[in-house]
């Protein structure tokens, strides 16, 4: 990817973010961008482990489905998550850990044991143990440095060209300074992530509701994260054992 292709890219993301009657010229900004940054970190939530429900909403071409999510984070360490359909009828479990994805299925019997192509499966991106778990928290995909970052419509923006034609973007909100939108973009897949509300949590702040755009051609899934409750630090297990009579299913 050219660096003239990353800087219509940079554009584009000005131009969709200015609904205002000041322009990006004219706006000044209310702090520089190493203190903006610094504020960013400095707005990171501080735990050692969170549990709570969510409601997860998933739709594609071929399928939706609405399910009630029991989940369970051990910082740095597990994210395991109990799915439950009408919140009664359990169809699933999942277990991730920075080694490895599992997860099987109640309905038809199968459950999967590997690595994160996974994500790659339903995402369309490649990403790791940690991007989930700043996807989940409200924190960045990849970290944010001062170089990268523009001023317009009252945020902070950042464009990061990585390697393998991979384009990251970041919108960090002017007066709250937290995450508002990410994404990841690499030639025909793009993954985008919206952040509507957050909630503070004994002084940290969460995110609240989640919106996940990830499309490859002409195929997009959007998937819909609501947290109904959170509670922080307390002593959690992950109880995880895959039935011996389900099938492994392949990616």
């Amino acid at each position: 990817m050219t660096r003239q292709l990353t800087y219509l890219i940079m554009i584009s993301f000005l131009l969709v973010s200015c609904g205002t009657k000041k322009t990006a010229k004219d706006m000044e900004k209310p702090v520089s961008d190493r203190v903006a940054l610094k504020n960013f970190e400095k707005n990171a939530p501080e735990f050692e482990s969170l549990t709570g429900k969510m409601k997860l909403s998933y739709k594609s071409k071929k399928d939706s489905q609405n399910l009630s999510i029991t989940y369970r984070i051990l910082k740095d360490e597990k994210i395991w998550m109990s799915a439950k359909v009408m919140g009664l009828i359990p169809v699933a479990k999942i277990l991730i850990t920075p080694e490895k994805v599992q997860y099987f299925e109640k309905i038809d019997k199968t459950y999967f044991e590997g690595d994160f192509e996974i994500a790659k499966k339903y995402l369309g991106l490649q990403i790791d143990f940690e991007q989930i778990q700043n996807l989940l928290i409200g924190r960045s995909l990849q970290p944010l440095k001062k170089k990268h970052m523009y001023f317009a419509d009252n945020a902070y923006l950042n464009i990061n060209e990585l390697k393998n034609f991979l384009v990251f973007t970041a919108k960090i909100g002017a007066q709250d300074f937290l995450l508002a939108e990410q994404g990841l973009s690499q030639q025909d897949r793009d993954l985008k992530i919206h952040y509507k509300k957050y909630k503070r949590d004994q002084k940290n702040y969460f995110p609240n509701e989640i919106l996940i755009l990830a499309k490859e051609d002409d195929d997009l899934v959007e998937i819909k994260l609501e947290y109904k409750s959170r509670s922080l630090n307390q002593e959690l297990n992950f109880p995880f054992s895959i039935p011996s009579s389900y099938k492994p299913v392949e990616l």
